[in-house]
């Protein structure tokens, strides 16, 4: 049975749909709601559970597929939260442990290129929507002032989970969301004013944010995705820096003084930010009506082109690799209060591990009741450590089973389990955080989590996890983990720009299993393929 949230519309490639139901691979597609008002969602008094095994909406469509309940989630002004999770909030949707849910997500950088990534599809639409009587999505950012940036689908109320369990979450496909105006998906990399290169420095000594837009390439004949392109390059809001080449003085809105709903212990409810005062107590004054971003200030705007700094020699020069996979997966903590998007933590969150693919099977600890999962920020490609401050940002569809393992009979990997455990054919990752459980470690962990990350901590943070997670699940002692883990053991740093720093470890599963077979992985420290060409023949 395929559940339909109401008022939603999909075309679906999964097997098992029927041919009416597919029209392409997996771009989830929803009904014009860019014309529609938002209705508020209320504030459910916490500890009280949806209707479960059915939709929190009013009605449904519903499509014979199999013996699995398939739900579908999708993505508007109505089912996302933007920069922020909180227990409090009304889930979107409801399901039962053991189903499959289509979930749409929405990239929090589609605003860098509107004509490509935004106009058109009308979910985004809705989404983005910033009309005279204010943003259409208007809490943006864990007070609501801009600190937290991603687009969150959810929560997803898995019926059944309660504090104590473990949550798994089994990636079967992701794709591209297609833009249905141009038949085309695009992504966006800034590099940003928190990527590592504004401490490492710039050859020419001039900081500056630098947007790159990419295009998914498909294969014109199957429709399967190849590669990403770069499209071209721009500069976001570096006016104000010497020998900036533009004057382009960054986005303007409507003058909104922003207001909320929220039933958290730091706002009134409802709330609002009369002040125009926001990130880094940055004040956007309102000027005949409008409101001039000059920066990187406040999520969700859009930036508008021609900017005079777009660049498009980058056209040719390489190609990506693609590999989806989700930014941000997250359960709501066991708070009385919202907690930012950006940094990680046990919970999950913005892991940025390109490792949470398809093929992955995540599993997180769970702290409320319902575990209230939500994502996100999905990339179409990323290299360990997130260097520039993000991916390829991309707006994914993702598919996935959902299961609650409850806490009296959970299997020993996930005894215990206080960190994000991603496991998939091959191998175990553990993921590590400069601060593991940051919302308890940290007496004010919003205003420090931004400021105290260093590499040292966040190492000796994944090798503590690492050696009690494989005391646990193979039955060694710590002496034997020891060496173990420097025989076996890959650690790599999965990001350096979420606040809450990440180091992984990747523990194979081969050592520790009966398979006598001969070990024959990819890839592993000492041995590669050797090139058919190399630097010395193109001498």
């Amino acid at each position: 049975m395929l559940h339909v949230l109401a008022g939603c519309r999909f075309a679906l490639g999964i097997t098992d749909v029927p041919e009416a139901a597919t029209a392409q691979h997996f771009p989830v597609r929803v009904k014009d709601t860019a014309t529609q008002t938002l209705t508020a969602r209320p504030v459910p008094i916490v500890g009280v559970p949806p209707s479960c095994g059915t939709q929190v909406s009013s009605s449904s469509l519903d499509f014979e597929t199999s013996s699995v309940a398939v739900h579908v989630l999708a993505a508007n002004a109505t089912t996302v939260h933007w920069g922020y999770t909180f227990a409090g909030l009304e889930p979107a949707i409801a399901i039962n442990s053991g189903s499959e849910i289509l979930v749409e997500t929405a990239t929090q950088h589609a605003g860098d290129d509107f004509a490509k990534m935004i106009q058109g599809d009308p979910g985004i639409e809705d989404i983005y929507y910033w009309g005279s009587e204010g943003p259409r999505v208007s809490t943006r950012g864990r007070t609501g002032k801009g600190d937290g940036v991603h687009i969150l689908t959810g929560p997803i109320y898995v019926c059944g989970a309660e504090p104590g369990d473990v949550l798994q979450v089994e990636i079967l496909d992701l794709a591209p969301r297609v833009n249905p105006s141009t038949n085309k998906t695009y992504g966006s990399n800034a590099a940003a004013s928190w990527g590592y290169q504004f401490r490492a420095g710039f050859l020419d000594g001039r900081q500056r944010e630098v947007v790159t837009i990419y295009e998914i390439i498909k294969d014109e004949g199957s429709g399967n995705v190849l590669w990403a392109v770069p499209d071209y390059q721009f500069e976001y809001g570096n006016y104000m820096n010497e020998g900036s080449n533009t004057a382009y003085q960054g986005p303007s809105t409507a003058c909104s003084s922003t207001s909320g709903d929220l039933g958290s212990q730091e706002f009134p409810n409802p709330w609002s930010n009369a002040q125009f005062q926001f990130r880094n107590n940055i004040t956007v004054p309102c000027v005949n009506g409008m409101q001039q971003w000059q920066g990187l200030y406040y999520p969700g705007l859009i930036t508008p082109h021609p900017t005079g700094t777009e660049d498009f020699s980058i056209r040719g020069k390489f190609k990506v690799p693609v590999n989806f996979h989700i930014g941000n997966m997250i359960l709501a903590a066991a708070t009385n209060y919202t907690v930012d998007s950006v940094p990680p933590s046990k919970f999950g969150g913005n892991i940025d591990d390109r490792r949470i693919g398809k093929g992955a099977t995540m599993y997180y600890p769970v702290e409320v009741a319902g575990a209230m999962l939500s994502l996100g920020d999905c990339h179409t490609a990323q290299g360990d450590s997130e260097f520039d401050g993000t991916a390829i940002e991309t707006s994914i569809n993702a598919h996935l089973r959902v299961t609650v393992l409850k806490a009296t009979s959970l299997p020993a990997p996930v005894q215990s389990l206080q960190f994000p455990l991603l496991e998939n054919n091959n191998e175990y990752v553990v993921h590590g955080f400069t601060y593991p459980d940051y919302t308890n470690q940290l007496k004010s962990p919003f205003s420090t989590i931004y400021k105290g990350s260093t590499l040292d901590l966040t190492m000796t943070s994944a090798y503590n996890l690492t050696r009690d997670f494989m005391m646990r699940t193979f039955g060694l002692t710590e002496n034997q983990v020891i060496t173990a883990i420097t025989a076996v053991v890959d650690f790599g740093i999965t990001q350096v720009v979420d606040g809450n720093w990440g180091i992984h470890a990747i523990i194979p599963k081969w050592p520790f299993s009966n398979n006598s077979a001969p070990y024959s992985p990819a890839v592993f420290p000492g041995s590669s393929k050797p090139a058919d060409v190399t630097l010395l023949t193109t001498l």
